[in-house]
């Protein structure tokens, strides 16, 4: 009789989260940081030993993919920041997590060729790909930092969003028509007026554009389906 695996991630996304997560889970941690940041839980996903190898065969899929989309992945599913509790006057409770600013790092110098001929501050470069990635950043709060117009930022914006996030496709409108008579034409003769049909043109249909992001998730989806305790 075959042993059954018990499917303990409903989709790929729900793994990649634990297994980005699972490091904070299994950190020594206070119970008085435990109560103030549990640890985030999606899917059933295991402690412990069975944790962590489960963790490590959900990464050991990833080393599969390039550099860019690891990057990817792990701005849009790793933890920005880790609870700390070294007590120090100056500690704000949470330290940045290295995995994450070494991915935005990555991803702020990628998207270096989408911008060519635009003297870009590297600060609103780095902020824009944040927010592509999911953070709440605010385009005017981000100008005012970065000194630059909101309408700059803004145009920015739009480039580095298509870069990351891509476009669906538009749905074409139905053309319209019309039958206007040719010449003038009289009562006697209105019945064989020659008419003909003027097409008003419907906007150009744009096929849709990956993003990075979507890229790397339908790759990271083909890799992780095929593990046994993840749903396809």
């Amino acid at each position: 009789m075959s042993e059954t695996t018990e499917t303990l991630f409903r989709t790929p996304q729900d793994a990649l989260v634990f297994a980005f997560n699972y490091s904070m889970q299994t950190r020594d941690r206070s119970a008085m940081d435990r109560l103030a940041a549990p640890s985030p839980r999606t899917g059933k996903g295991l402690s412990g030993n069975d944790g962590a190898g489960q963790a490590g065969m959900i990464r050991r899929e990833l080393q599969q993919l390039t550099d860019l989309e690891r990057a990817v992945l792990v701005a849009r599913f790793a933890p920005k920041a880790w609870p700390c509790t070294c007590g120090h006057a100056c500690c704000s409770g949470y330290t940045p997590n290295p995995e994450y600013q070494e991915a935005i790092t990555l991803l702020t110098q990628k998207v270096m060729p989408s911008l060519a001929g635009r003297l870009v501050h590297y600060q609103l470069r780095r902020g824009l790909i944040e927010k592509a990635a999911g953070r709440k950043v605010e385009i005017k709060a981000l100008a005012l930092i970065c000194e630059v117009s909101e309408k700059t930022a803004g145009e920015h914006w739009q480039i580095i969003k298509l870069w990351f996030q891509g476009q669906p496709k538009r749905k074409a409108k139905p053309s319209k028509r019309r039958r206007a008579a040719a010449g003038t034409a009289t009562a006697d003769i209105a019945d064989e007026a020659h008419l003909h049909d003027e097409a008003i043109d419907a906007p150009a249909i744009e096929s849709a554009v990956d993003g990075v992001d979507s890229k790397a998730r339908k790759r990271a989806d083909e890799l992780l389906s095929t593990l046994p305790f993840i749903r396809p």
